[in-house]
C-alpha cells in the first residue's frame, strides 16, 4: 500500500461531501442492496456542479500519474466516484475477481486508489488480512493497491464516511471515456 498524504485540500474534500450531500437522491442504483444509493459518479452531479466534476476530474489525472508510478507503467482510469459509508463494512475482497478466484465484472482493473474524503467519524479503517495491515483514514489522504490485494473495510461509527475510489488499468480499451472532456 502507498500512501499519498495531502493528496486532496480540505476545501476539495468539503466541497465534493456538500455536493454529494445536496445530490445523493441521483446516487447510482445497481440492484445491489450494497451499493444502491450510494455510489455517485462525475455524471451523478449536474452541470451545475461544476466545480465539484472539476475537481474529480483533477483528482482522477492526478491519482492516474501516481498509480502509473506506482505500477511503473502508462495507467488508464476506469471509473472514480464519491460513496458515503454510514455503518457498512466491507468483506475482504479483491477488485479484479470474485472470492473464488474467477472473473468479476471488471477483471482488467489492476491498481485501486482511495481518497479519503474526511476522518470525522469512528472506525472505517481499510485493512488488508494477508499482511494484517490496518489505515486509518487520514482527511485528504489517498492510498494505492494492486487490485488482487485483498482488503476490507471495518464498519463505521459515529458519523458518515466519505472515499473517492478509482481504479486503474493497462488496458487503454477500459479507460472511462470522460477522461478527456471538460466538464
Amino acid at each position: 500500500m502507498i500512501e499519498i498524504a495531502q493528496f486532496a485540500s480540505p476545501d476539495e474534500c468539503r466541497t465534493v461531501i456538500e455536493a454529494y450531500d445536496r445530490w445523493c437522491a441521483n446516487a447510482h442504483v445497481y440492484g445491489d442492496p450494497f451499493f444502491d444509493h450510494r455510489v455517485m459518479f462525475i455524471t451523478s452531479f449536474p452541470e451545475s456542479e461544476i466545480q465539484t466534476r472539476r475537481i474529480m476530474q483533477s483528482w482522477r489525472n492526478r491519482e492516474t500519474i501516481a498509480a502509473s508510478e506506482a505500477a511503473r507503467q502508462q495507467m488508464y482510469p476506469d471509473t472514480i466516484q464519491i460513496v458515503r459509508w454510514t455503518t457498512e463494512a466491507m468483506s475482504p475482497h479483491q477488485d479484479d475477481r470474485h472470492p473464488d478466484g474467477s472473473p468479476n465484472a471488471t477483471p482488467w482493473r489492476e491498481w485501486a486508489g482511495v481518497i479519503y474524503l474526511n476522518s470525522d467519524y469512528e472506525g472505517g479503517r481499510i485493512y488488508f488480512p494477508e499482511t494484517n495491515e490496518y489505515y486509518q483514514p487520514v482527511q485528504g489522504s489517498l492510498i494505492l493497491f494492486p487490485a488482487v490485494t485483498r482488503h476490507g473495510v471495518e464498519a463505521t461509527r459515529g458519523g458518515a464516511r466519505y472515499t473517492s475510489p478509482a481504479w486503474f488499468t493497462r488496458n487503454r480499451a477500459h479507460q472511462d471515456p470522460l477522461v478527456g472532456v471538460v466538464l
